[in-house]
């Protein structure tokens, strides 16, 4: 193999070199070795970029990503604590609508805790739901304050706290069937019993008239003489309210009482081996009273039970016939 180099000039002699077998193979692996390099570099600095770019995009969808799950961890975590709010809403305005005596049938079927619409531990459920809950809780205070508007003296007259002006409570048996503690037979127990300690004072759960206050005389088929001393009071529209086991009576028959006044102190005559108050619900349900779960009629403590429909609040009543309330 001979290279030849010839002057730019024209003039000058071509100098002429040529290569040996040996040296024309070495000069043969040099050019491919070079050429290889080429080829490798064109193929392996795209691949090195891309696979920085690929890097760079991952890490910021990653980052992307983990903040949008983020966001939407505290949408869900919003949306979840709404509920929470808007199902107590529900169960609060449901008790003052069966207060009021409002129909089942014109109550805002949504609220009812048997239809489904925000239930609890279901945070998908209750995030396609909580829109309709939320009219439904709006039309249900609609009717409340056209109740109201119709007779002002509704709201006062409701009984709606918790008939004792202390917070130191604990309830040692609620409304339903029970084994007496002091027969050993099954009886259905008709009110709420709140141990507390003595001399505590007790008020009026709303405005009304006194319509008893002492002991019931005792009698084989009575079980209202087991409470003790009692007080009675009438708040119209068919509701009463009993107190019983109390120490001293602070008020008389045919005295107005205000909500939240002081009728007498916690004791633990009749029935009872401790300081306690027995308080029980009474209302009108086919013509005739009957006791109910007071627990309905308490909106100021949660006391229970479960949230429940409008319909099964009014269907609610003690069984059988009961001992009426000694009352005109």
């Amino acid at each position: 193999m001979e290279f030849q180099f010839h002057p730019s000039s024209g003039g000058g002699a071509v100098r002429r070199w040529k290569l040996r077998d040996r040296e024309q193979k070495a000069a043969i692996l040099a050019t491919g070795a070079a050429a290889i390099v080429a080829l490798s570099l064109w193929v392996t600095v795209p691949a090195v970029a891309i696979r920085a770019l690929r890097g760079k995009t991952s890490d910021a969808l990653g980052r992307e990503t983990a903040s949008a799950r983020a966001a939407f961890a505290v949408a869900e975590g919003r949306a979840a604590a709404l509920a929470v709010r808007a199902r107590d809403a529900a169960s609060l305005i449901a008790r003052i609508a069966f207060l009021y005596r409002l129909s089942p049938s014109t109550w805002p079927r949504e609220l009812n805790p048997e239809a489904g619409v925000l239930p609890a531990g279901a945070p998908e459920t209750s995030s396609a739901g909580l829109p309709r809950f939320l009219l439904a809780l709006d039309r249900g205070l609609v009717l409340l304050s056209e109740k109201e508007a119709a007779d002002p003296r509704l709201p006062p007259a409701t009984p709606s706290i918790l008939p004792l002006a202390g917070e130191l409570f604990e309830p040692a048996a609620v409304f339903g069937p029970r084994v007496s503690p002091w027969t050993g037979a099954e009886e259905f127990f008709t009110g709420l019993e709140l141990a507390t300690p003595a001399g505590s004072t007790v008020v009026a759960p709303a405005d009304g008239t006194v319509a008893y206050a002492g002991r019931v005389p005792p009698r084989p088929d009575s079980r209202l003489w087991r409470y003790g001393n009692l007080v009675i009071l009438s708040h119209g529209g068919g509701q009463a309210t009993l107190l019983g086991h109390l120490a001293r009576i602070e008020t008389r028959v045919g005295q107005r009482v205000r909500r939240g006044e002081r009728i007498g102190t916690v004791g633990a005559t009749g029935w009872v081996v401790s300081p306690s108050l027995h308080y029980e619900f009474w209302r009108e349900r086919e013509g005739r009273m009957a006791p109910t779960d007071p627990r309905f009629a308490v909106l100021d403590h949660r006391l229970g039970p479960p949230d429940v429909s409008l319909e099964k609040m009014e269907a609610t009543s003690a069984p059988g016939p009961v001992e009426p309330l000694p009352i005109h």
